[in-house]
């Protein structure tokens, strides 16, 4: 059993659950503490596995969580799904976490913990639905490391296990360059 609390800030979730599963932790807690001033979200750190939460929504609670101002992309292989991140987690060298892809082709690389939540129509942030949080979880599932080619300008993305993920965490190694 696992607990969906991860590397949040204690401030900022409503409350933790065990269970075997984000879908699991979804159906003990919706009815517990859904209300309208927290959402269901999937916090990603760079080499983690997503984290299911309820954060406040609030400008102050997102900037927390990725360390700084923030920006509101989408990655269009997920569609209805927005992403908060750092607005200037490259510039200032956050981990790289996971890459953005448009028909399975690389366009970004996302730096800093990243947040992911939707839009209504009036768009205003709400939280992710059970779907949007089962297929986020699944194309997010994989940790991923960097290779960083700097003859060549080129980013190769190879997605990893946990057991190596750890291991890197554990020595901070976060990108591998090759010169």
């Amino acid at each position: 059993m696992r607990s969906y609390e991860g590397v949040i800030h204690k401030e900022e979730v409503r409350e933790v659950f065990e269970a075997d599963s984000y879908i699991e932790a979804i159906q003990k807690s919706r009815e517990k503490i859904m209300r309208k001033d927290y959402i269901p979200v999937l916090v990603i750190e760079s080499l983690e596995e997503p984290t299911y939460a309820f954060i406040r929504n609030s400008l102050n609670s997102f900037q927390k969580l990725v360390k700084g101002t923030i920006e509101i992309t989408t990655c269009p292989d997920l569609k209805d799904i927005d992403i908060i991140c750092n607005d200037d987690g490259k510039n200032r060298k956050l981990d790289l976490n996971r890459a953005l892809t448009m028909d399975n082709h690389l366009y970004d690389v996302v730096a800093g913990p990243m947040i992911l939540t939707a839009t209504d129509n009036e768009g205003n942030t709400i939280g992710l639905s059970d779907e949007q949080l089962s297929a986020a979880h699944q194309f997010f599932a994989m940790p991923e490391v960097f290779v960083l080619d700097d003859l060549k300008a080129k980013i190769n993305v190879i997605k990893c296990t946990y057991e190596m993920a750890r291991i890197m965490k554990l020595n901070f190694i976060s990108n591998v360059s090759v010169k």
